[in-house]
């Protein structure tokens, strides 16, 4: 078992993604768009099997999120189905 990703909410997507790529040596992919959550968000790849998603969600008001930052969720990897039943 492994850490897949790390995933946190950023207020400024373009910036962050900047941040990352100038100072960590990290690689983003395109940007994914959520239309319907009005979701947007990067994965950023670095050195190894280790990536981090940078997420911001706009145009949804809710009383949890207005100024939703910090750790979203963890992934785990946890390799097959057959390894982990075997």
């Amino acid at each position: 078992m492994e850490i897949e990703h790390a995933a946190i909410w950023v207020k400024n997507l373009e910036k962050m993604k900047h941040f990352y790529e100038s100072y960590f040596n990290g690689n983003a992919n395109a940007k994914y768009h959520n239309k319907d959550k009005q979701l947007e968000s990067y994965f950023i790849k670095f050195e190894g099997r280790t990536r981090l998603e940078i997420m911001r969600q706009i145009g949804k008001v809710k009383k949890d999120q207005d100024d939703r930052l910090g750790l979203a969720h963890l992934a785990f990897s946890l390799g097959s189905r057959e390894r982990s039943i075997g």
